[in-house]
């Protein structure tokens, strides 16, 4: 025996709701419906504010790529097959394994049932959703194909992940060798230097410049290693700061797009996520200033994003969405005349999601390279420093061995 809630229609087709005791839902609903109700939903009554609001959330991890590409996945299954769009948020939020995400999704079914529309109960939940799913579904709702938007959208979440994932894959082993040659670095001067300090100090005899630089280095590490560090933390905790303000962060994307290896991957992968965003918004519906205005604010990098709202201040002068992009200097040629083609035939929509599919694959490849592309630089770095210190420690013999 258990305790059910209920959502019903009476025969003058008034709402009804409460609660009722039965040995599961089917008795319940096989009950209501003998009593002339037209049964809308059963549920095992739990306390939905409870659980949204749960301490636990709070060191909840966040919300990944991989949780909301599921949850669209899901949600468009559901919706494809019938499914109420407040059940289908309730069932989703209940087996969510993320604890913000079930929280987010009992708050936008409850926001739902209250009569909100759909898009609006998202929005509210703006710190857990990107901006591209709250537009996206507002897009859908409003055309009536939620769940063909919602299959566009897990498609794309899906393909960042695995770039994504391959991106940190690239970067495990460089980041264990580069932590690694710190330390060796550190224990050379803080522990093996000195020793061989002591050593010149009873051979009396002058000492080469590289290895009094050495000397001057070992002694600063070893005594001043404390004051190193809280620059260090206080430098990191610093320009993060910078990094917030627009200048700091338009400067840092500029940068970021000039370092060998690193630059054209990030430009790849900005592009890529400029097409599927806007073919995707396109397609759903979305109008083009709308659709830019979305993709803006997604594109991951200050230095496109200002393209994008010069291309859309343009276009909503009358001006055709090619000629900016091309003035702007950071998109390849290649998207600029795709999209000429697309704008020519009236197929700016499928172009673009060929753009995409492209440089998704760019970026993968690129991605794959990325570790065989940075071990060489972190090895001759390595080699180039532990050679310095080798070499700055043994000259002094090497020198006194030539004197006698």
């Amino acid at each position: 025996m258990g305790v059910f809630a209920y959502r019903a229609r009476d025969s003058s087709g008034q709402m009804v709701q409460g609660k009722a005791d039965a040995e599961t839902s089917q008795d319940l609903i096989q009950r209501l419906r003998t009593q002339g109700f037209l049964v809308l939903d059963v549920e095992k009554d739990r306390d939905l504010q409870t659980m949204m609001q749960n301490p636990t959330g709070l060191f909840a991890r966040r919300i990944s790529g991989k949780d909301l590409a599921v949850f669209s996945r899901q949600f468009a299954t559901m919706i494809n097959a019938g499914l109420p769009v407040v059940t289908a948020l309730k069932v989703l939020g209940k087996q969510a394994g993320n604890i913000r995400l079930q929280r987010a999704l009992l708050q936008i079914a409850a926001d739902v049932e209250a009569g909100e529309s759909l898009s609006a109960a998202f929005n509210r939940q703006n710190k857990c959703f990107p901006t591209v799913m709250i537009q996206m579904v507002a897009a859908g709702e409003v055309g009536g194909i939620l769940d063909e938007v919602l299959e566009r959208l897990a498609t794309q979440l899906e393909k960042e992940e695995i770039i994504r994932q391959k991106v940190r894959s690239a970067l495990i082993y460089p980041s264990i060798v580069s932590c690694v040659a710190v330390l060796v670095v550190v224990f050379l001067m803080m522990f093996v230097v000195p020793k061989f300090v002591e050593v010149y100090a009873d051979l009396g005899s002058d000492l080469p410049a590289m290895t009094k630089l050495l000397i001057t280095a070992s002694n600063a590490v070893k005594g001043y290693w404390w004051l190193g560090a809280a620059l260090v933390a206080g430098g990191i905790v610093g320009f993060k700061m910078w990094v917030k303000t627009d200048e700091g962060a338009l400067l840092v994307d500029k940068v970021l797009l000039r370092v060998p290896v690193f630059g054209p991957l990030i430009n790849k992968q900005a592009t890529a996520r400029f097409s599927r965003i806007l073919s995707g918004l396109l397609s759903s519906g979305v109008t083009i200033l709308k659709a830019l205005a979305v993709v803006e604010k997604v594109v991951g990098n200050r230095v496109i994003a200002n393209a994008v709202r010069n291309a859309l201040e343009e276009v909503r002068q009358g001006q055709n969405l090619v000629r900016p992009l091309k003035a702007s200097n950071v998109f390849p040629p290649m998207v600029t005349e795709m999209i000429t083609v697309g704008e020519e035939t009236g197929t700016v929509e499928e172009m673009l999601a060929k753009i995409a599919d492209f440089y998704e694959e760019e970026v993968q490849r690129t991605a794959e390279g990325l570790s065989a592309s940075i071990e060489p630089l972190i090895i001759v770095g390595l080699a180039v420093t532990v050679g310095f210190i080798v070499a700055s420690m043994m000259m002094p013999i090497f020198n006194l061995w030539s004197a006698f």
